[in-house]
C-alpha cells in the first residue's frame, strides 16, 4: 500500500527517509555528499512522487522505491500469489524468468 507522503508529519517523514537512506548503505544515489546532504533530496523525490512510500501488509515493513518499479514489483507480486495458490502452472526460476513446466 502506498503511504501519501503529505499526510506523514514532516519529522515522521524525514525518519522514514532517513533509514531508507541508512539501508541503503553509502550508494545513496543521490549525492556525493553524506547522509545530512542525502536526506533533503530523497524527502523532494518522495514529495515530488518520483520516490514512493510503501507499507507491506505482510512483512509489516516501510520501503521506499521508485514509482516506475511498483507496477513490476506489483504485477511480480500477483503473478508468485497465483503460483503458490497453484492456478498456474508456470514457474520463476532465480533470474525471475517465467518457464512452462512439463
Amino acid at each position: 500500500m502506498i503511504i501519501p507522503a503529505e499526510q506523514l508529519a514532516p519529522e515522521t517523514l524525514d525518519s522514514i527517509v532517513r533509514d531508507w537512506l541508512m539501508r541503503q548503505g553509502e550508494d545513496w544515489g543521490l549525492v556525493d555528499g553524506g547522509l545530512d546532504d542525502a536526506i533533503p533530496l530523497a524527502r523532494a523525490r518522495v514529495l515530488d512522487g518520483d520516490l514512493v512510500i510503501l507499507w507491506s501488509e505482510t512483512e509489516e515493513t516501510l520501503n521506499i522505491m521508485p514509482r516506475d518499479e511498483i507496477r513490476r514489483s506489483d504485477q511480480k507480486e500477483a503473478w508468485e500469489d497465483q503460483a503458490t495458490t497453484g492456478s498456474d502452472e508456470r514457474d520463476v526460476d532465480q533470474t525471475g524468468d517465467y518457464s512452462q513446466e512439463g
